[in-house]
């Protein structure tokens, strides 16, 4: 079997491992000291990996195998290598050596060139990965397989993502985000279409983002907006929408930026029912 570093390698080398092996060591670059994380915030990378956690303390049991698929530098499960042996994969040497300083077992392969046998894992997390792969049918059936009957698999995935981003030319990367999720789409995929049972989930992080609020308001120039501004009273069919623009996306949007930076207590008092989780996680559990 081959192997780099001392760790087996399962998934041949193309575009797309080459992609995400430039992502890895960017990351990694940028966290030296002094330097700042270029993809997320320290404090909200902190916070959805917490909100992970919360669900693995519930359904982790002393002696247990669990698999982190996507493992990166092995920060979600860490925490319980005192309680549960740890397994890692990913597409890159530079994350895997990490996970393994942190007492993963590990392997360099993708989620569909899974390295394991049957009914290996009590528990496979699955954390910020579903939206970069390829083939998402053939990942969600390599996740199954591999865990046994009764066992929990936890999904964390973006919520509602904006996927016009990514379609950004300028972008250094390629494959970052290419689907979004939500609870109902993850809830068909796993429990409507491969049988799991839904037991859970987990909103995390309402994050300031346009394309996250709940309201969508209109921007100040638009063609809308404006013919709402003509409705005089109650019996025009407009006039419920005037009262909307009253304000507009960008004022909004800019009240929203300068809470957060001048009011950060008020805004996180409130931001939960302003905004929607940036994240959900979601438990699902493996019929016996």
């Amino acid at each position: 079997m081959e192997s780099i570093d001392g760790i087996p390698v399962f998934s041949v080398s193309d575009r797309y491992t080459k992609n995400y092996a430039k992502i890895a060591a960017d990351h990694l670059a940028a966290m030296a000291p002094g330097a700042d994380n270029p993809f997320i915030e320290n404090e909200l990378w902190e916070c959805l990996e917490e909100s992970t956690r919360e669900l693995i303390k519930k359904y982790i049991r002393p002696g247990c195998r669990v698999l982190d698929a996507g493992v990166g530098l092995g920060r979600v499960l860490a925490p319980f290598k005192e309680d549960a042996e740890l397994y890692g994969i990913d597409i890159s040497i530079d994350y895997l050596s990490k996970a393994r300083d942190a007492g993963f077992g590990v392997a360099y392969a993708r989620i569909d060139d899974m390295p394991f046998k049957d009914s290996t894992f009590d528990m496979v997390v699955a954390c910020d990965v579903l939206e970069h792969v390829i083939d998402l049918e053939a990942c969600c059936k390599a996740l199954l397989k591999v865990l046994k009957p009764g066992g929990a698999l936890i999904v964390r995935v973006p919520n509602m993502d904006d996927l016009a981003a990514y379609l950004d030319e300028s972008l250094p990367y390629e494959f970052i985000h290419v689907r979004s999720f939500d609870l109902s789409s993850l809830r068909l995929l796993f429990q409507k279409i491969h049988g799991m049972r839904y037991v859970e989930h987990l909103y995390v992080a309402p994050w300031f983002k346009d394309t996250l609020m709940k309201v969508r308001l209109l921007p100040i120039d638009s063609r809308l907006a404006n013919l709402a501004r003509e409705a005089t009273g109650p019996d025009h069919p407009l006039w419920m929408l005037s009262k909307v623009t009253a304000v507009s996306n960008e004022e909004y949007r800019n009240w929203l930026f300068a809470l957060k930076t001048d009011n950060p207590t008020m805004y996180a008092a409130i931001a939960g029912e302003l905004l929607e989780g940036l994240e959900i996680n979601v438990v699902f559990t493996k019929p016996t």
